[in-house]
């Protein structure tokens, strides 16, 4: 990102468990299968099931691809003794950073319920979503390293003083 020492320098990307050698294997297998199974519903005669195994293999592929093409996108948020910036580059490649002023920005957890919640880095005019692509006990670790961040920025301590 920029130069100069920074409190933290994140990159957040989300979490693809599949390999893309793997997502080809998968593809393929799955159709295999209902290769095998077309073939068993033509010899019965049941011939109209054939375009519905098909679609399924196509929308299999379509649903993986678009999974992959997602998790091109990535979040940076950085801070540093001068802001605190919230960089996103979507799958697309399309770019949007929001600078805040750390000092008066707060760290939200919001619980939606025992098993969700939100990450929001908040100041007096704004409100910026950070991590929603991440796994909540991720966000909540995410918020605890944001929030000790600004706590030694707010605390007088440099970026990269190591006594901070």
């Amino acid at each position: 990102m920029a130069d100069g020492k920074a409190y933290f320098d994140l990159e957040l990307r989300p979490n693809r468990s599949m390999e893309p050698r793997l997502f080809r294997w998968t593809v393929l297998g799955v159709g295999l299968l209902f290769a095998l199974m077309a073939l068993r519903f033509l010899v019965l005669g049941a011939w109209p099931v054939l375009p519905f195994l098909l679609a399924d293999v196509a929308l299999l592929a379509w649903a993986m691809r678009a999974s992959y093409r997602s998790g091109r996108a990535v979040e940076y948020v950085r801070l540093s003794d001068e802001r605190l910036t919230v960089r996103r580059v979507s799958a697309a490649g399309r770019e949007r950073r929001v600078q805040l002023e750390p000092f008066w920005t707060r760290v939200e957890l919001e619980v939606l319920d025992e098993r969700q919640n939100r990450l929001w880095l908040r100041t007096r005019e704004r409100r910026v979503s950070v991590g929603a692509f991440l796994s909540p006990p991720e966000r909540v670790a995410l918020a605890d390293v944001i929030g000790e961040g600004l706590a030694r920025f707010r605390a007088g301590c440099r970026a990269g003083d190591p006594r901070g």
